[in-house]
């Protein structure tokens, strides 16, 4: 599959049960969805080589990045997420989520970040780095609804100014 055919796929109107299934797919091309609203999709084990960018992006079903490495900048600044962005085991050198929307759960369990943005954010359910290996993880201003879980993480530097988190918070020692 190329970045043409699933750029179509991931265009086509969304259906309850049906998602876009490209595990392990290799892009060497830049995945562009700025703007867009994909159906659900599954990437898990895919490399993206020439980085993700998602802006203002409308994801309405599964978002499944598990085990998927991109190459740079995974670029989802306001986004809008329906249900859970599931981002266990992700590789990027940034995940920018700055200003978007989680409506279910954040689960970034084993992923290996230099930097995570969340300034701003609102993850409805709960924000997991269970595992994770974070360079920078800035938190300012998001709000987190269903508490922020961190045990055996390894976190370099966490921002969290005004940052709102409701329910269990498990923070682990920073690196």
């Amino acid at each position: 599959m190329d970045a043409a055919t699933l750029l179509a796929d991931l265009q086509r109107p969304w259906r309850h049960g049906e998602h876009v299934d490209a595990r392990g797919i290799v892009l060497d091309d830049p995945l562009v969805l700025d703007g867009l609203a994909v159906r659900g999709f599954d990437l898990s084990g895919a490399r993206l080589n020439g980085g993700v960018s998602a802006r203002n992006t409308r994801f309405l079903g599964l978002a499944w990045l598990r085990d998927v490495e991109v190459r740079g900048v995974c670029d989802l600044t306001g986004a809008q997420f329906r249900i859970d962005l599931r981002g266990d085991g992700l590789v990027a050198d940034e995940l920018a989520m700055v200003g978007s929307t989680v409506l279910g759960v954040l689960s970034l369990a084993g992923a290996r970040l230099q930097s995570l943005l969340l300034r701003d954010a609102l993850v409805m359910a709960n924000l997991t780095m269970e595992s994770a290996e974070v360079g920078t993880a800035d938190l300012t201003g998001a709000e987190v609804l269903g508490g922020l879980w961190t045990a055996r993480a390894r976190i370099g530097s966490l921002k969290r100014s005004e940052a709102e988190i409701s329910g269990r918070v498990q923070l682990a020692e920073l690196a």
